[in-house]
């Protein structure tokens, strides 16, 4: 499936865990969910997708899903249950090279989410999860989520030069400070901002109701402006 700009909207990832098949296999799938007690239909099987984000907040980390398809050393193909990207199906797959596994992930159906933030967005918290992810797999072990902190309350597009916003929120922090479509983000709080990482990690490490200085670029004029984060 593609978006409007013909890219592909499924996200997929792969990487090479220096184990067997069946011990990936045996960390993908050891944490199971008890059935609920309520709205559950019969057999339905769920498991925890570790490094996956859940807002539900599960004990130890990751995701509830629910099963689709499972073949034991091989695939699992589950239903996401929690948000973010709740109903998106996440296909995991599992290949033996050499003494290691070839881990395949593909997550699909994110639907009008990618209208709504933009493919750079998703795709790139998709590279923060499948690291989460990947890590889980090595040495069973668990991070705290990423802190999401106030955002820029506009759409942004990567370049080779940097961010630049479109379809801005109305009266939201890049348009109080002076911004519109199609500027280009140059620094925030003084850090030169190149890519979505960078930004994030701004955004998570001030706290709302700090007045931030911002500079961007309209076409060959450097602007300046300052606004309050989550005002």
């Amino acid at each position: 499936m593609s978006d409007e700009q013909g890219q592909n909207e499924d996200y997929e990832a792969t990487f090479i865990v220096e184990l067997a098949p069946e011990e990936v296999w045996e960390s993908l799938t050891h944490r199971v969910l008890e059935a609920s007690s309520a709205g559950d239909p019969e057999g339905v099987k769920r498991y925890v997708l570790p490094g996956f984000p859940s807002f539900a907040m599960i004990e130890g980390g990751g995701a509830s899903c629910s099963l689709i398809e499972e073949d034991a050393g091989r695939l699992l193909r589950v239903k996401k249950d929690d948000e973010p990207c709740a109903g998106t199906e996440i296909a995991v797959r599992l290949e033996q090279v050499g003494t290691g596994t070839r881990v395949t992930v593909v997550q699909s159906g994110f639907g009008a989410l990618i209208g709504l933030v933009g493919r750079d967005t998703v795709f790139g918290v998709g590279e923060r999860i499948t690291r989460d992810f990947q890590l889980y797999l090595e040495r069973r072990l668990t991070v705290p989520g990423t802190a999401w902190g106030s955002g820029l309350e506009g759409r942004v597009r990567a370049t080779a030069v940097g961010l630049e916003l479109s379809e801005l929120v109305p009266s939201g922090f890049a348009q109080r400070a002076g911004m519109v479509s199609g500027d280009l983000l140059l620094t925030l709080g003084k850090i030169r901002v190149h890519d979505l990482q960078q930004l994030w990690t701004v955004l998570a490490l001030t706290e709302a109701g700090t007045s931030l200085d911002l500079t961007w670029a309209r076409g060959r004029e450097p602007m300046s402006g300052k606004a309050i984060l989550g005002g």
